[in-house]
């Protein structure tokens, strides 16, 4: 079992350390990129300083949110405020929350954990030397598996860790040993955002939803058929158990969404989705080409609307739902404001 789970992880990193080279062109789909994802926090500025501070993140713009028929049907009442602040890396952008007035009962609610269900964790990958881990140790953040870092395989030089923010919001850190890797070019950034991930009880439902949607008929996947991924580095980095996972990726362009199954954790949906404002990730907005054609595209796919197009952030928007709940955006805007996915010379490489 450990052998399998050390090949597997040599294969994984080494996926990890490339630019994740997009099979799909996406200039030709409708789905064009990843145009930010959203998290919910009950402390703006504490929030944005500790993941400006560890993940090297940029200030972009701040606004309110509000008046939006969307976002009160998402929160499930009337009225909802919002402050934000949209924070990038070199290839992808986070947008931070700070709700008012939310219920006591949506203020009680956890973050997603480490198996779902719905959108677990954001990862930021960065060069050894950065020390991003130990900086979000040192901010507040608290480790979730092992304290330290674990190199899942002897061959390739990555190591990867599972925090918790002040809010419990899970993010995962992969350092690169660059020098190591004896690379004819190494990366021209430090830092870089590398995936959303989402946890689910069904990976085939899932996978076979956003092949559709995003027009990719073959992400990469690892655990299948009759078998997971296991061995004690899942364990370490996971902070679970006889940890066993299926995982399935999708290059959008500017970034990657994952997929996990934990075979060993049974993953259970809620009998409702999570209200937007619940702390924790609360959509993945993607940069489409026509708001129309991605109305057509996501309901071939399986997916259920949430409201009608309103405008939001210089632009048009439309929400929807994916098989397991999770709230997806689908945006019209110009290139050239600041929340459009098409801003990242090279998406980050």
């Amino acid at each position: 079992m450990k052998t399998k789970a050390l090949l597997v992880f040599a294969l994984l990193s080494l996926a990890a350390c490339s630019d994740g080279g997009d099979p799909v062109d996406r200039s030709k789909t409708i789905v064009r990129g990843v145009n930010y994802v959203g998290v919910s926090v009950t402390d703006l500025d504490r929030a944005t300083q500790l993941y400006a501070a560890a993940g090297d993140l940029k200030f972009v713009e701040e606004n309110v949110l509000s008046d939006s028929a969307a976002l009160d049907a998402l929160a499930g009442r009337e009225g909802v405020i919002a402050k934000s602040r949209l924070m990038k890396s070199v290839n992808a952008q986070i947008k931070f929350m700070e709700f008012e007035g939310s219920p006591d009962a949506t203020l009680a609610m956890p973050a997603v954990t480490v198996n779902g269900p719905g959108i677990a964790h954001v990862c930021y990958q960065a060069k050894k030397e950065t020390g991003a881990y130990e900086r979000f140790l040192a901010g507040g953040a608290t480790h979730r598996g092992s304290r330290q870092m674990v190199q899942l395989s002897e061959r390739n030089p990555v190591e990867y860790a599972y925090a918790h923010d002040h809010d419990g919001i899970m993010i995962e850190v992969e350092h690169v040993d660059v020098a190591a890797l004896n690379l004819p070019e190494p990366p021209k950034n430090d830092y870089r955002l590398r995936h959303v991930a989402l946890a689910t009880p069904d990976i085939d439902r899932l996978v076979d939803f956003y092949s559709v949607f995003l027009e990719e008929e073959n992400p990469r996947r690892f655990g299948w058929w009759f078998w997971g991924l296991s061995g004690e580095v899942f364990d370490m980095v996971s902070g679970l158990k006889d940890t066993e996972i299926q995982m399935a990726w999708f290059q959008i362009r500017n970034m990657e969404l994952e997929i996990a199954e934990f075979i060993s954790h049974p993953t259970e949906l809620p009998a409702e989705p999570r209200p937007v404002d619940a702390v924790g990730y609360n959509m993945i907005v993607f940069d489409v080409s026509d708001l129309e054609a991605a109305r057509v595209k996501f309901l071939e796919a399986g997916g259920t609307l949430v409201g009608d197009v309103e405008p939001m952030d210089g632009g048009e928007i439309l929400f929807g739902r994916d098989p397991d709940g999770n709230l997806l955006g689908m945006q019209v805007v110009a290139p050239s404001l600041p929340v459009s996915a098409q801003n990242f010379e090279g998406n980050g490489t």
